[in-house]
């Protein structure tokens, strides 16, 4: 609706809907003039939103960070020119980086996209101005997967993001960037987006901490939402306790907790606390790496050392989480990223009314700007969809809750359940990327642990925990809703008495570029 009129609609509109619902279409034109008074009522609503409103406020100098010296792993995109001082708060002076998909005011939003090219939003997500009020000094952009459709860091339209550790390989996503700059010592923190392990993978294949926090407690205002119960924001650290202060700023407690300030929470001792290895997350058949299963397994038995007693635990369903977390991403997906324009229906807000036009208006102008994964997740959606009318996604979401259920048993008997992140290491860039989503399942391959935890609301924080072949290793440690600060305390313990991660190695490395105007990161 750009503009100053929604346009009248034609007969030819008119029968477009009829032949689309299967209406009768003599029906559909009757009742035309009906249809008028509701446009009438947008109109006016349209009108009283933006009676007054003041200008929106101009972009902010930002400098695109071309790949090249500056920029080795692909991981930048914009830097704002003049941050500004820091501020004072419990993050005064700290540096962070925002993904794409969130907002920052006055810097390019692309969401990884070429089909957001340009959208500039006029005002900070809620998480960014919280982290600016406590002082923090926003360096500038990520890059992320495009439109956040992988788990994996090679479908951005801005080109992929290569490993720290090794260039040639994936460094996760779909937060990709941000777990690269954290890494390699370019900011403090990360801020990204989690709707299946998109801050999870990245940390572990990068040798960070990243933390999905209990679902609700950071509100997720202008952030790309793929599906409104499963999208958390999240966060990358060097150093897992550097978590704390990040929370203390930007998140509320829990609200059916006792209110307990984060730091208090990881002022707690841990000694006496019950971790259970999480049999279900070992092993997966085809993708698990046993060298891993190996590391984590020996690292989770390691938290005997700061007084844990561990044992092992069962969730049956978690075997299925990835098929659960399916039907209710792709379906919920096709509702809320397509068909509303990123956002999403029946939910208390807040809306974006200039973000979805922008978004609708690309679907609209520029379809073949959709991506691959984007018209796979579109076109599987609307066909299942129809053909089972939302009965399987109303079978995956009653599963949903026996997930769930399992879970809070679990962690009646154990404080803490321990797993791998990822099943596997990091795998190689594609040469092709796009033949790499059609044809194979390197976009998605790594979610097996990380999903079910968007699909229960459970804390969950990747750890560093060793290396396989020169590769990071990432332990999950899954804790009660609201015992997040608990669980940073016990990888802050692990960090300081049995693994601390040390940097990736320097390296000089060159890029070249695919003919599809991608480009492949190769080690020298």
């Amino acid at each position: 609706m750009s503009g100053t009129n929604i346009p009248a609609f034609s007969p030819a509109d008119l029968a477009a809907v009829a032949g689309r619902w299967g209406l009768d279409p003599g029906l559909v034109v009757r009742l035309g003039p009906a249809v008028d008074r509701m446009r009438d009522v947008y109109r006016r609503v349209r009108d009283l939103a933006t009676e007054g409103q003041a200008p929106e406020p101009p972009p902010v100098p930002v400098t695109r960070i071309p790949r090249g010296p500056g920029n080795p792993y692909g991981a930048w995109l914009y830097t704002v020119d003049e941050p500004g001082p820091p501020g004072s708060g419990p993050l005064a002076g700290r540096t962070v980086t925002v993904k794409e998909s969130i907002a920052v005011r006055g810097v390019p939003m692309t969401l990884g996209s070429r089909l957001m090219a340009g959208f500039v939003p006029a005002s900070d997500s809620v998480v960014v101005g919280r982290a600016r009020e406590a002082g923090a000094v926003i360096l500038g952009t990520s890059v992320c997967e495009d439109l956040c459709y992988s788990g994996s860091s090679f479908t951005s339209a801005h080109g992929p993001v290569g490993n720290p550790w090794d260039p040639r390989r994936s460094a996760g996503g779909s937060s990709s960037g941000a777990a690269v700059l954290v890494a390699t010592g370019q900011a403090d923190y990360g801020i990204g987006t989690d709707h299946g392990g998109s801050v999870r993978n990245p940390a572990a294949w990068s040798g960070v901490f990243g933390l999905k926090p209990t679902y609700g407690v950071i509100e997720y205002d202008s952030a790309m939402p793929t599906e409104r119960t499963l999208d958390h924001i999240g966060v990358l650290t060097r150093t897992a306790a550097d978590l704390i202060p990040f929370l203390e700023a930007t998140a509320t407690p829990y609200p059916d907790g006792d209110g307990e300030p984060y730091a208090g929470g990881y002022a707690r001792e841990i000694a006496g606390l019950r971790a259970g290895l999480l049999i279900e997350g070992f092993g997966w058949p085809g993708r698990s790496d046993p060298r891993l299963d190996g590391l984590v397994r020996e690292s989770g038995r390691a938290l005997e050392r700061l007084g844990l007693t561990v044992s092992e635990v069962s969730v049956p369903l978690h075997r299925h989480g990835r098929d659960i977390h399916l039907p209710i991403s792709i379906e919920g997906g096709l509702t809320t990223v397509f068909e509303s324009r990123l956002q999403g229906n029946n939910h208390d807000g807040p809306y974006h009314p200039n973000f979805g036009e922008a978004f609708g208006e690309a679907l609209v102008r520029r379809p073949e700007d959709i991506p691959v994964g984007g018209v796979l997740a579109l076109v599987g959606a609307t066909l299942l969809r129809d053909a089972t009318h939302g009965k399987v996604m109303a079978y995956a979401q009653r599963l949903r809750r026996r997930l769930r259920e399992q879970i809070d048993d679990a962690l009646r008997e154990v404080d803490l359940l321990v797993l791998p992140s990822v099943p596997m290491p990091p795998h190689l860039l594609p040469a092709d990327p796009r033949a790499a989503v059609i044809d194979t399942e390197l976009p998605f391959e790594m979610h097996d642990n990380n999903c079910v935890f968007n699909l229960t609301g459970h804390p969950a924080l990747s750890v560093p925990c060793g290396f396989v072949d020169g590769l990071p290793v990432g332990m999950l440690l899954v804790g009660r809703p609201g015992a997040d600060a608990r669980l940073v305390r016990v990888a802050a313990e692990f960090e300081e008495r049995v693994f601390r991660c040390p940097p990736p190695p320097m390296r000089h490395d060159h890029h070249e570029t695919t003919g599809d105007g991608l480009t492949t990161a190769r080690s020298r």
